[in-house]
């Protein structure tokens, strides 16, 4: 089931690839790397909701609860995917390329220490979660 909800995600941020190559090549590449964390994010925000006894969403939980339905995460992710690469956009025509290289800048490192803290306490994806220590009542 995770499996084919990822895959369905995927394709929906691909589909908008064409205009990547709109941007400048830096940018692009810049741009794919955060859009790859957002998948990554999005599965593991899958993992974490699937496994509501140990884990809870905390970065989205206001917007999106703490056990987000699948449907909800992947809103939430094409929604946020969509939103970065518009504002990415602007900021290429807008802006200085430096403004364009600070934005991507702070969105990849944000993104990378998610998706690293969530592998570092035990999120998985397409596999069973491993809780460290204290957590679910179990111990390594």
């Amino acid at each position: 089931m995770l499996w084919r909800v990822a895959a369905t995600f995927i394709v929906i941020c691909c589909s908008g690839c064409a205009t990547f190559r709109e941007l400048p090549p830096e940018t692009r590449a810049e741009e794919i790397a955060w859009q790859s964390l957002n998948v990554v994010d999005a599965a593991q925000t899958l993992s974490i909701a699937q496994d509501p006894d140990c884990y809870e969403e905390t970065l989205s939980n206001p917007f999106i609860g703490k056990h987000p339905p699948t449907g909800l995460v992947l809103i939430w992710a094409a929604g946020a995917s969509a939103l970065h690469f518009v504002v990415t956009d602007y900021l290429v025509q807008h802006t200085s390329p430096g403004i364009v290289r600070l934005w991507e800048g702070v969105t990849i490192a944000s993104s990378g220490f998610w998706v690293a803290h969530n592998y570092a306490i035990g999120v998985r994806i397409f596999s069973h979660n491993e809780p460290h220590v204290g957590q679910c009542g179990e111990e390594k």
